[in-house]
């Protein structure tokens, strides 16, 4: 998308971003619940988008280096949230949240796709996506995407997560700040639901039951 028309895209979105974004921080304070996001739909649990708002199309790479395409997706409800794999607290907490949530969806799964974009680029190699997606139980039901700084910063920008990570190897193992945030998309490609990090897989099991029962439109 060239820049003017990413001006465009977020002049249009802009009142719905602002409202999504300050609950994403409400929720990262350790709020509860978002009551204004709950009216449009109460049957959904997590803070409800409305109206939905349409995502920003994106193609990493997944663990086995294949192109993984958000647009590609479509038919399915898609969870998309930020990792990265030497995070000593809250990624391991989501992760494991996300294998608790694939088994209780049971046959719903087959609707369902589950990406993680990395925040931190030189950090998430190869190597350790594997190994992170092994430990945390996570292999063959989360699709971990990378790519280059500039792709993933990209990325970052369109849905509003902030991290720290640098553009050059670290010398060590560094730990990076980032947003923690789950965004649902529905079959469609919009954006109808998010929940913080520490989510309760009841909550988010529920929400991708319903929208992953929905039609493309």
């Amino acid at each position: 998308m060239m820049p003017s028309m990413k001006n465009r895209v977020l002049s249009r979105l802009q009142p719905r971003w602002v409202w999504i974004v300050a609950g994403i921080l409400l929720a990262a304070a350790g709020v509860a619940a978002v009551v204004w996001a709950r009216v449009g739909n109460p049957a959904l649990q997590g803070a409800v988008v409305t109206p939905p708002a349409p995502t920003y199309d994106f193609s990493l790479h997944d663990s086995d280096n294949k192109i993984v395409r958000l647009s590609a997706l479509r038919g399915k409800a898609v969870v998309l949230t930020f990792l990265y794999t030497h995070c000593p607290d809250v990624c391991p907490l989501t992760a494991e949240k996300l294998h608790e949530t694939y088994r209780q969806l049971g046959a719903t799964a087959n609707r369902v796709a589950l990406l993680a974009v990395s925040v931190d680029p030189k950090g998430d190699t190869p190597e350790a996506v594997r190994t992170f997606l092994t430990t945390h139980h996570v292999t063959g039901e989360l699709s971990y995407l990378t790519g280059s700084y500039a792709e993933l910063k990209r990325v970052w920008s369109y849905y509003y997560v902030s991290s720290n990570a640098k553009d050059t190897p670290p010398k060590t193992v560094d730990l990076v700040d980032h947003t923690s945030v789950v965004y649902v998309i529905d079959p469609s490609g919009n954006l109808r639901v998010f929940l913080p990090g520490n989510f309760d897989p009841k909550d988010l099991t529920t929400d991708l039951k319903i929208l992953a029962s929905e039609p493309a439109r």
